[in-house]
């Protein structure tokens, strides 16, 4: 769908806002190659749909491993992170194995865990970027399985 791509290509606009504005080095790398897998995933041919994927995968992956890894932030900060990084890169995993299950619950989890860091006030201005994007992600993703299940 066509408006699922413009949601998601306008958070990856303000994901990419967000970071010129902030000028932190680690999470801007993240998000500008989370932004690039992503445009890889949505605009090219089936024959590089897959690396975008994987790109994408391996960017959301390396958020995880920030997550387990940045000092400054606190533990609830370091959580929210880690969960909803774990949340996308699980579904995105178990679909490009076309293993069969209960894979909403990822994206589920993804938005859960925003939400509980949005109603905690977990400081998490420097991440925001890549943050919003795994939401979009979550968010597009629920609303197709909506779409596909009426």
């Amino acid at each position: 769908m066509i408006i699922l791509k413009v949601f998601l290509f306008s958070a990856a606009a303000f994901a990419l806002y967000w970071h010129i504005k902030i000028k932190k080095v680690f999470p801007a790398i993240i998000t500008v190659g989370m932004i690039a897998g992503m445009i890889m995933a949505l605009v090219f041919p089936d024959t590089i749909r897959t690396t975008g994927f994987l790109i994408y995968m391996g960017f959301v992956a390396l958020a995880f491993i920030y997550g387990l890894t940045v000092k400054e932030k606190g533990i609830w900060a370091r959580i929210v992170i880690i969960l909803m990084t774990a949340g996308i890169f699980t579904y995105w995993l178990w679909i490009l194995n076309h293993w069969h299950g209960n894979e909403v619950l990822a994206p589920l989890l993804t938005l859960i865990a925003g939400l509980a860091g949005i109603s905690g006030k977990v400081r998490l201005k420097n991440e925001l970027g890549f943050l919003v994007l795994l939401a979009a992600d979550a968010f597009v993703i629920l609303i197709e399985h909506l779409l596909k299940s009426t």
